[in-house]
């Protein structure tokens, strides 16, 4: 057997010329030596002596040597070559053993040091691979990310392939579907791929050895690679163009989370064994890449679903508020994207993605902190509770007959005033006269209204007093309290600014730090037009849901007072159809980095 590595790899032509010089003093005067190997045709390696070269490889060639005078030269059971000596006196010389012997030896230990460095070379190629891989593999936790820097891994390497892709699994049991490719083709012919026996074997192996290997602690990740179709029975579809492929699983010791796939053509070259190992070693960072992409999701799903949990379990404390949070959420959404396409006030201003989803989740969380405020509170529906109205009503009857007044049509504004979401100045009036109103019982002088009835039904706007409207308006910095624990990331850096900073306003009229001007963020802005319009188009306890139009004139008037945003408001004004038929967008996760 001989081998297409030529001899001269081994055996060095300058040191077999010298070598072959010196080994002659142990032959006869008159004796050439020579090495002969093959490469593509019998040539030779070295030679020394007085015989003609030519001849001697003419008389090689033709089996006329004779073969007492030849010895091979092996290395592994390989044959290099050959090497002839040319006696003039036609005698044996069993110095013709030594001296191949040695070329043996020499050949042996090169052949082992090319190896070393071979494999060493190979390791290290290895090793920068897997250094390269982990830095870009692991930039993201995102597992479209991962498979699109795979992708760009495969393309910076060459490989005999017209197309690659990348399929991947949620869950252990459900089908593989792609999510990534670099193809001129369509997705369908790539998910015929995943439709084959062959792909289905591959994977479903890989698997079982996982099972298998489960008390090991490891799992067996083994790719293959097809160079016929026509020939494999397990290719049990048609795919025209479609002749090889290289199949490798992306897997970690408990799971294969997806594939990686090679396509190419009859006329390609054929996929190597070199080939299958640098895309192992690729696979074998992709699929912890991916786990840790799919487990970080996952997290997230969770808590992207405890946080709407959340948002939806203090909404409905109070039936009139139930969706509150979602309708701020996707209004601010909404129109954070309008300000986008504002270019008469907000050219200078545009959110990416990241900060409208920001945005978004700011909404969904603005009032977890009315967790801390009683619920009597936020039910609240007048400014004095019924049985104390109904004591007032018995005072107003008493002076009524003691004066010989009309009492009823009193108690009606009364019971109004009670209710009212803004006094007039004719209710503020009336009240204060109610208070000054006496009347002696028993020996006992006593007003229709006592003082602190009185300050209780002159809230100007709402239903709180002083005392439960400081508990509603700690609420942001309870917001801030409870969220600053849960881990947003690096993703969200100012949604707990946004969140304290929804009542605030730009005169420095807000709560809870009174800022003002440039010092309220825009984000905060935003959300508190969204937050005031969805408070106005619905029922309250202390007020009837007003129209639209009702609602967008106080919104009007609390821009011109410097209160709200005054161009967040127009946006508003001006898109309001788009805002309102916006959907919510789809539930994201917070992706680190």
């Amino acid at each position: 057997m001989t081998t297409g590595l030529p001899l001269t790899r081994l055996l060095k032509k300058p040191f077999l010329r010298s070598y072959l010089e010196d080994a002659l003093a142990l032959f006869g005067e008159g004796c050439s030596l020579a090495v002969i190997h093959t490469p593509d045709s019998p040539v030779l390696a070295g030679f020394a002596g007085p015989a003609d070269e030519e001849t001697l490889l003419s008389r090689f060639v033709s089996n006329s040597t004779d073969p007492d005078s030849i010895r091979e030269l092996t290395v592994v059971d390989t044959v290099y070559g050959w090497l002839l000596l040319d006696s003039c006196d036609g005698a044996p010389h069993p110095q013709l053993d030594f001296v191949a012997r040695s070329l043996c030896e020499i050949m042996q230990r090169e052949f082992v040091r090319r190896g070393l460095g071979a494999e060493t070379l190979d390791q290290y190629r290895e090793v920068a691979l897997m250094q390269r891989a982990v830095a870009k593999l692991n930039v993201s936790l995102n597992v479209r990310d991962v498979a699109l820097a795979l992708l760009g891994e495969c393309m910076a390497t060459s490989f005999p392939a017209q197309h690659v892709m990348v399929f991947f699994r949620d869950e252990e049991n459900e089908p593989f579907h792609i999510i990534h490719a670099l193809s001129t083709r369509g997705v369908e012919y790539a998910q015929r791929i995943a439709e084959s026996r062959l792909f289905t074997e591959i994977l479903a192996h890989d698997s079982q050895n996982a099972k298998a290997g489960d008390h090991h602690g490891e799992r067996t990740v083994k790719g293959e690679i097809v160079n016929d179709l026509s020939g494999d029975d397990r290719w049990d579809i048609v795919v025209p163009g479609v002749n090889k492929l290289l199949i490798v699983p992306l897997a970690t010791s408990h799971m294969v989370h997806g594939a990686l796939v090679m396509v190419a053509s009859e006329d390609s070259p054929t996929f190597e064994s070199s080939h299958l190992k640098r895309i192992t070693t690729l696979a074998s960072v992709t699929g912890i890449a991916m786990a840790n992409a799919h487990h970080f999701q996952q997290v997230q799903k969770i808590l992207i679903a405890l946080i709407q949990s959340i948002a939806t379990a203090i909404d409905s404390r109070d039936r009139l508020t139930s969706g509150h949070s979602q309708r701020v959420a996707r209004i601010a959404h909404a129109l954070a994207r309008a300000v986008n396409r504002d270019r008469a006030d907000f050219a200078d201003r545009v959110f990416n993605e990241v900060e409208l989803e920001e945005i978004f989740y700011a909404g969904l969380l603005h009032d977890v902190g009315k967790i801390g405020v009683r619920e009597e509170v936020l039910t609240k529906a007048s400014r004095l509770p019924a049985k104390k109205l109904d004591l007032i009503g018995l005072r107003l009857q008493l002076w009524a007959a003691l004066h010989a007044r009309e009492w009823q049509e009193l108690q009606d504004r009364l019971q109004a005033i009670n209710t009212a979401y803004d006094l007039s100045q004719e209710d503020e009036d009336l009240l204060r006269q109610l208070a000054r109103e006496s009347f002696t019982v028993s020996g006992r002088t006593m007003t229709v209204l006592g003082e602190d009835e009185l300050q209780e039904l002159l809230t100007p706007r709402g239903t709180l007093n002083a005392e439960e409207w400081a508990e509603i308006k700690r609420h942001p910095q309870e917001s801030h309290r409870i969220l600053e624990n849960i881990p947003f990331t690096d993703r969200f850096p100012r949604i707990l600014d946004i969140i304290i900073q929804h009542h605030e306003r730009l005169d420095g009229s807000g709560y809870p730090a009174g800022l003002a001007g440039e010092n309220v963020l825009l984000q905060s802005r935003i959300l508190a037009v969204a937050d005031v319009y969805d408070s106005l188009c619905r029922d309250r306890h202390y007020k009837k849901a007003f129209s639209r139009e009702k609602a967008l004139a106080i919104l009007e008037d609390e821009g011109r007072l410097g209160k709200l945003d005054p161009r967040v408001v127009r946006v508003l004004v001006d898109s309001l159809d788009a805002v309102e038929r916006a959907q919510a967008p789809e539930p994201l996760v917070f992706s680190a980095g």
